[in-house]
């Protein structure tokens, strides 16, 4: 675009909105004619400047291209999560509640590993990770928000709700896949601090939700596809070679998820050391990430708006980290 074009697409925008103004505005500014004239000449030559220094070249558009693809690590997610929080007090306190910034948990194993576990090392420190379940429930009891919440009288309460929450579920929408139309307020502290965070909240909130139930979809799909099965018998042989009957890795969690039992953390292990050796795990991710880009292509500008968002929101977030 030429610098002539970009100066008189800018002076066709300064003249509508100052045009939109009342004539009350204009007097209240008490801007001379001549001293519009200096203001818009100099005020356009900044916008054309502007325009020129601010073209990104190609290569600045591929670097950005291809660390928006990059996969956030979980350590960047972490530091977004607790940027939200540390906003979300700011708000809540101007407000006049209280709010805390609780640390983030260690990732629940349906999490961490949704099919099988194929980290020995992690298997040997946490087993099925029941010590990992017992700990973010005691954290839940003892959430001090939770317990600040309670002690409230009910209409401090509802009041802390609303500032929190906002007032009604209105302004923001999403059509989720296996939900339908979802909604939630565009108001209230969470919102206030994800606006301030990602900048442009309504599409945080439609590629948040969106990408949220592609990750149950893909799940769901990866362990209903008959590629899973033959590999899956290997994996209960090898199972079975070390005396342990499990045909599927479903059924060592059902078998360790409630009780503790002194071969939990073998049988882990266990598990692990034949979802690599069968071919289990690399069966799994490739059969993970292919479920994954066909969900994704059906809800393309969603998961590239949560990927843009994320990256431009990491620098932001991390001052907000550091300030504390």
């Amino acid at each position: 675009m030429s610098a002539q074009l970009r100066l008189h697409k800018a002076h066709d925008r300064i003249s509508r909105r100052f045009a939109g103004n009342s004539d009350a505005t204009w007097r209240a500014h008490r801007i001379r004619r001549s001293g519009r004239k200096v203001f818009l000449v100099a005020l356009l030559s900044v916008v054309v400047a502007w325009s020129t220094a601010c073209e990104p070249n190609d290569s600045q558009k591929s670097q950005g291209q291809q660390e928006a693809s990059r996969h956030l690590t979980m350590a960047e997610r972490e530091v977004l999560v607790q940027a939200e929080k540390i906003l979300t007090r700011d708000c809540m306190k101007r407000q006049g509640f209280s709010f805390w910034v609780t640390p983030e948990l260690p990732e629940p194993l349906e999490r961490r590993f949704p099919y099988v576990i194929d980290d020995k090392q992690w298997a040997a420190a946490n087993g099925y990770g029941r010590g990992i379940r017992e700990r973010r429930e005691a954290s839940a009891r003892n959430d001090p928000n939770r317990r600040y919440f309670d002690r409230l009288s009910a209409d401090r309460k509802a009041a802390a709700i609303t500032a929190l929450n906002g007032p009604t579920p209105e302004g923001l929408e999403a059509d989720v896949p296996g939900m339908g139309r979802i909604r939630h307020s565009d108001k209230g502290c969470v919102s206030h601090a994800q606006r301030e965070l990602y900048t442009d909240l309504p599409a945080w909130y439609r590629a948040k939700k969106v990408t949220e139930a592609l990750d149950r979809t893909t799940t769901a799909a990866v362990v209903a596809d008959p590629e899973l099965r033959p590999v899956t018998r290997q994996w209960a042989t090898c199972m079975h070679e070390r005396g342990l009957p499990y045909d599927m890795p479903q059924k060592t969690r059902e078998q360790f998820a409630l009780r503790p039992e002194a071969d939990e953390f073998a049988t882990a292990q266990a598990e692990a050391e034949c979802a690599r050796s069968t071919g289990l795990a690399a069966t799994l991710r490739e059969l993970s990430r292919a479920h994954r880009q066909r969900m994704d292509s059906r809800h393309p500008t969603e998961v590239k708006n949560r990927a843009l968002l994320e990256h431009k929101a990491l620098s932001r977030a991390r001052d907000i980290v550091r300030r504390g």
